[in-house]
């Protein structure tokens, strides 16, 4: 190594050496949050700087090329009316879309997009080269330059102290250094990562790529608790190999629905179609009798995974019960023959994995084009970070995306948007935007990871949100756009569309609210025909809709409703009628909520100074020093009667504090 490598390795360093370049903000790591973050910072003016591992991987898809699904699907949406950009490169590149959930309520309705892994992140390198503002470095970010005395260790500090130190820049491994007024890290799996496959392993963090080296070191060494998370992928197989006539096709059913609310984002290409198998007996019996060879249970790793996406060997041992688990063949892109075996994830040694692979029906004389790995990998626990995502140890540092222990290219994006929206604003001396827990599902991420102890890696998830029926991907822009155009994210063209889509979903409201159809109309018998009951006298086309079964498309093809109206338009007045009763009601929830939900707390309470409250409450609420009420009720280890009591707290607070001095009184 050159005389530069000893200084390149050392984690954090006084802001005294000289800087090859300056930029206001610096974001790390080329994944999903780390473009988000970039793409925000810049667009928001400011002098941004990508570094990444290498430039061709930039967005990459190291597991599933897919995007969506149930709760994601409405973060991608949420993010999308806030100006990003996940929901529009996968409307670009998507070869194949299913609507999940179709038969239940529109508040799990879920869009999935199987996309072309490396379309997608072509057009993401694309998009970040073209972005003023935005400057991209293919470099390993090693350390980070310090402005003030850092507490190594940190046993002295606690959050209730504000910063112990300042983050100016960042430096990488061969010796430069680089200023910025925040960073943004966006680590991925590679901060300390290492796949492995069956007992052997490898520093990487994704195969065939390096490790990110130092970064580790620097935030201990700042004080910061780390941890470590497992994931992993499954193998890829040569489709031409595979029998596909054989199996169940699974063709795209919304190739005509977009994550996107722009419509210049919309692409409607050939759609591809995947295909299902299923383990058999075979399968079950080669991984029971080698269980002892994949690193969790030959006992090389104990990270947790994600329980959500277990591997196969996980569910052969969860689901003992079950005879067989369905398995999917997905496409990785329109020129390539790897095919994507979803649900097979596995950490088995290598020569098990085409025994293992070839007991699939459809798949007896597979190709194995790349093995399955796992990967566990440094985490920062996001207890602490801000609701802003910016750390509490040190002012201007910010984390996003895996590295805060989520799971997902959605969840990544929605928090790099969220770490970048927030790192310009103090760049430029502007408050934070905290989004609320009853306003959206990034809310309620960023929420569940700032204040809960998790121990796997997470997953957004419908069931997580008390407020799922409103926070639908339909409404996602009503929720969020005028925000964003606020903010300064919403250009003008956007929010024109914006704009008229809003007035046309309240004129076609209107439309269905005043205008009858009689029982003596020519479509009169046909529509009774079909939702079985009488019409007497006329009907409101607004209660007709509210009959089970009968929707917005019934209104087109019985020649109710203009059939140029955009379906958007229509389902989104139907779903305000048709529900309007539970939405209310839910509203009013919210309302009653947020009165106590968001009640601030003061920035610096001496919580074991509270008699009332638990012992594990006190040391609780010190540690992650929420800033308000409803987010102190939702830590572990905090009861409801601590909640209660920590609200008496607060009233008797706020009753001294305006109470007069005695002399007034007097």
């Amino acid at each position: 190594m050159n005389g530069n490598s000893s200084a390149a390795n050392a984690p954090t360093q006084p802001r005294t050496e000289p800087v090859t370049e300056q930029f206001e903000v610096i974001v790390v790591g080329g994944g999903h949050a780390g473009c988000e973050a970039a793409l925000t910072c810049a667009r928001l003016g400011l002098q941004t700087a990508l570094f990444t591992l290498n430039l061709d991987r930039i967005a990459w898809q190291p597991c599933n090329p897919a995007v969506g699904g149930p709760a994601k699907s409405q973060l991608v949406h949420e993010v999308d009316a806030l100006g990003g950009v996940i929901g529009r490169l996968a409307d670009a590149t998507a070869l194949q879309k299913r609507i999940l959930n179709a038969s239940r309520g529109p508040a799990v309705w879920a869009l999935r997009a199987q996309t072309d892994k490396r379309q997608y992140a072509r057009q993401m390198l694309q998009l970040l080269q073209h972005t003023p503002n935005l400057a991209l470095r293919e470099a390993m970010v090693t350390g980070l330059v310090i402005d003030g005395e850092a507490d190594g260790g940190g046993t002295a500090w606690t959050p209730a102290q504000g910063p112990a130190a300042r983050v100016c820049g960042v430096r990488t491994y061969f010796g430069s250094s680089y200023g910025a007024k925040a960073v943004i890290l966006t680590a991925g799996t590679f901060l300390g990562g290492r796949i492995w496959v069956g007992s052997q392993s490898m520093a990487a963090g994704r195969a065939g790529e390096q490790a990110a080296e130092g970064l580790t070191d620097a935030l201990a060494s700042l004080g910061f608790a780390l941890d470590r998370l497992k994931t992993g992928t499954p193998a890829r197989v040569d489709r031409r190999s595979v029998a596909l006539d054989q199996l169940e096709e699974q063709p795209s059913d919304a190739h005509d629905r977009f994550f996107s609310f722009d419509p210049a984002a919309w692409v409607s290409s050939e759609p591809m179609s995947c295909h299902i198998t299923r383990t058999t007996a075979d399968t079950h019996a080669l991984i029971k009798d080698n269980l002892h060879l994949t690193p969790i249970y030959g006992g090389h790793i104990d990270s947790k995974g994600p329980r959500y996406c277990p591997s196969i060997e996980d569910k052969i041992v969860r689901f003992a019960d079950k005879e067989s688990h369905q398995i999917f063949l997905e496409p990785e892109g329109r020129d390539t023959p790897e095919l994507y075996v979803q649900g097979f994830s596995t950490g088995l040694p290598e020569h098990l994995q085409l025994q293992l692979l070839r007991t699939l029906p459809g798949l007896e004389q597979c190709v194995m084009l790349r093995p399955a790995y796992a990967v566990d990998y440094d985490v920062l626990p996001a207890t602490q970070l801000k609701p802003s995502l910016e750390t509490k140890r040190v002012a201007g540092l910010y984390s996003a995306g895996q590295l805060n222990g989520t799971t997902g290219y959605e969840e990544a994006a929605a928090q790099g948007l969220v770490a970048g929206l927030n790192a310009a604003r103090q760049v430029r001396g502007q408050e934070p935007v905290h989004f609320e827990r009853a306003g959206s599902y990034i809310g309620t991420m960023i929420d569940d990871l700032i204040s809960k102890d998790l121990r796997e890696p997470y997953r957004v998830l419908t069931s997580r949100s008390e407020y799922r029926l409103v926070l639908r991907g339909d409404n996602a822009d009503r929720r969020l756009t005028p925000l964003g155009r606020e903010l300064g994210l919403i250009d003008e063209r956007r929010w024109q569309i914006y704009s008229d889509k809003q007035a046309a979903i309240a004129a076609e409201q209107r439309r269905l609210e005043t205008v009858r159809l009689k029982v003596t109309d020519p479509v009169a018998p046909a529509v009774e025909a079909q939702t079985g009951a009488p019409i007497k006298g006329s009907i409101l086309l607004a209660d007709l809709l509210r009959r089970p079964g009968f929707h917005s498309d019934d209104l087109v093809r019985h020649g109710l409703a203009a059939p140029e109206l955009p379906r958007e338009v229509r389902e989104a007045a139907e779903i305000d009628i048709k529900y309007s009763g539970y939405l209310e009601r839910q509203q009013q929830q919210i309302n009653q909520l947020r009165r106590q939900e968001q009640r601030p707390l003061p920035a610096a309470i001496d919580y074991s100074a509270i008699g009332t409250l638990s012992r594990e409450a006190r040391e609780k609420l010190s540690a992650v020093q929420p800033t308000t009420l409803g987010q102190a009720s939702r830590i572990p280890g905090v009861s409801p009667a601590d909640a209660n009591a920590l609200l008496l707290w607060l009233e008797l607070r706020n009753r001294d504090t305006l109470k007069p001095p005695a002399e007034t009184r007097r």
